[in-house]
């Protein structure tokens, strides 16, 4: 409904129809859609994925929570610039009270980087799924300079370790250049391993490969004292989600705490 740019494109997404019946709701009205879950006054925790975030009321919907968590993924059927320019609208808008980002997008607005200026004044955890695309972490990580963050975790496939430690490497090399006003509460640094697949299988020398990545980031790590942990045993990627066993119904949607879309 809110995707007009992918109606009647390839692969043909469904939309929603014959809705025209559904009695409006008691809070929310008939306008429904994404942005609305702001409106939520308990809700504290929220996640979206594989999800089109492209609605452009994100910037003008109210906002009646004080979201502490915040987790957004990627829409497949659009393109990484479109995806960032999503994920930096959402993040503008409810940004003020999240203390934990997880994001699949890259961040390239460096509005985030200034104290004075980042949305993100109070976040302190900062988490990066796999899908996130490895050439953009040093510049994701350095435009969210601004904010107070205490731990970044990575996860990443077990074919990135490397290009991931690698990364890491440099993010941290830019932050010995840049000084003790750069990311100066940063305490530290995990790397999580998730599995390709069952049949997915490595040759002696890339998985030593992998351990010599691991441990050279960890050693970087402690010589600039940040507590680090490498885990090179692949491990399923936690989701979070709340309300009943079947899903959150629409008669307690005004008491939710997290959702998960």
């Amino acid at each position: 409904m809110h995707a007009p740019e992918l109606e009647g494109v390839f692969p043909f997404i469904p939309l929603s129809v014959n809705d025209e019946d559904i009695p409006n709701h008691s809070v929310f009205g008939s306008e429904l859609s994404l942005p609305t879950l702001l409106q939520i006054s308990t809700l504290r925790r929220l996640t979206i994925r594989d999800t089109h975030l492209g609605d452009e009321r994100w910037t003008t919907a109210p906002i009646l929570c004080r979201l502490e968590f915040l987790d957004l993924g990627s829409c497949y059927h659009e393109n990484e610039n479109f995806n960032t320019r999503c994920t930096e609208r959402i993040m503008a808008a409810v940004g003020p009270t999240v203390d934990e980002f997880s994001l699949t997008a890259a961040v390239s607005n460096s509005l985030f980087s200034e104290p004075t200026a980042t949305p993100l004044r109070k976040l302190r955890k900062l988490h990066i799924s796999p899908f996130f695309p490895v050439e953009n972490v040093v510049e994701t990580m350095s435009n969210l300079a601004g904010s107070p963050v205490e731990g970044i975790s990575v996860q990443c496939f077990e074919d990135d370790v490397v290009d991931v430690c690698t990364e890491i490497e440099r993010f941290l090399n830019l932050r010995v250049e840049r000084g003790c006003d750069f990311y100066h509460k940063l305490k530290r640094i995990d790397i999580s391993v998730t599995a390709l697949d069952d049949t997915t299988t490595f040759t002696e020398e890339e998985t030593e490969e992998r351990i010599a990545a691991a441990r050279r980031l960890q050693a970087y790590c402690d010589d600039l004292h940040l507590a680090s942990i490498v885990n090179n045993r692949p491990t399923d990627k936690c989701c979070i989600s709340s309300g009943h066993k079947n899903g959150t119904s629409f008669t307690d949607v005004k008491r939710a705490r997290s959702m998960t879309v």
